[in-house]
């Protein structure tokens, strides 16, 4: 399970099994603590929306300090529902805050580098967070339906892997507040796509008002997938954004009309 913590206005989820390692700091921030107002009340992390570029560094800069790293290193993915993993160096500090975003395509960030805040955005799609606790590598990835099929976590875990000598058996990973199975209607060409790929068992027929329809289970896909990577440290943290929007944003239950929620992690 997440930790829901708060420091004056700013509250945040973190993950116990993380935070007993000593090697990070990180957090998934809410909807409260920052200074915007209307739909992106409050903490809102999404540029490019009609809330101010103002309002959004705000906000930014206090989720950075609430989780005792330094605004000005943040570095932004780019997210386009992809799977391209990129490897964050000293040179990538501040893109995405301090300077523009020179990514074209990125929905996962990775690192070794101490002191780097690496930052990816939600609203419903899943955080993924990864930590090697032996080689001392990080990573997180953004991983909408889209993302899932493509197997983003999967090939993170496999990156970390390859370029970093990571063991599955020393790797913890952890899966965000995201939109579940409870909510996450889809059509029946979505559906088919996941039970091609994952099996039944990740999409169900639920009865509603406009009779049956799938509801797609990404959580339980990339858990099929992490373990097919030999990783079975995974503390999914079990809590819906479309549930729970008073406290998250979500995109479904506000028909876009929303800010985004910001996964962050730091090697110490």
């Amino acid at each position: 399970m997440f930790r829901l913590n708060k420091k004056g206005d700013f509250e945040y989820y973190t993950i116990p099994s993380f935070e007993e390692t000593g090697l990070v700091r990180h957090g998934f921030t809410t909807r409260r603590g920052g200074v915007s107002e209307g739909c992106y009340k409050s903490m809102n992390l999404r540029f490019h929306c009609s809330d101010s570029r103002e309002n959004v560094l705000e906000n930014f800069r206090i989720a950075a300090e609430g989780l005792g790293m330094e605004f000005e290193r943040l570095v932004l993915s780019k997210q386009v529902h992809e799977d391209v993993i990129h490897t964050v160096t000293e040179d990538d500090a501040g893109n995405g805050v301090m300077k523009e975003n020179s990514f074209t395509s990125v929905d996962a960030l990775i690192t070794d580098k101490r002191g780097i805040p690496i930052v990816t955005l939600f609203a419903d799609c899943v955080p993924l967070f990864f930590l090697d606790k032996r080689r001392g590598v990080i990573a997180l990835a953004h991983s909408g339906w889209k993302g899932t099929v493509k197997r983003i976590g999967q090939k993170t875990v496999h990156k970390m892997k390859n370029d970093y000598g990571s063991r599955p058996e020393d790797i913890l990973a952890a899966i965000g507040p995201s939109i579940r199975e409870c909510h996450f209607e889809v059509g029946d060409d979505v559906a088919e796509i996941f039970i091609n790929e994952f099996g039944s068992e990740t999409a169900a027929l639920y009865c509603g008002e406009n009779g049956k329809r799938y509801h797609v289970n990404m959580q339980k896909a990339i858990r099929m997938q992490l373990e097919e990577e030999g990783v079975f440290n995974i503390d999914d943290c079990g809590i819906c954004t479309y549930c729970c929007s008073d406290l998250l944003f979500s995109h479904r239950k506000t028909n876009g009309r929303r800010g985004n929620m910001g996964a962050f992690m730091e090697l110490i």
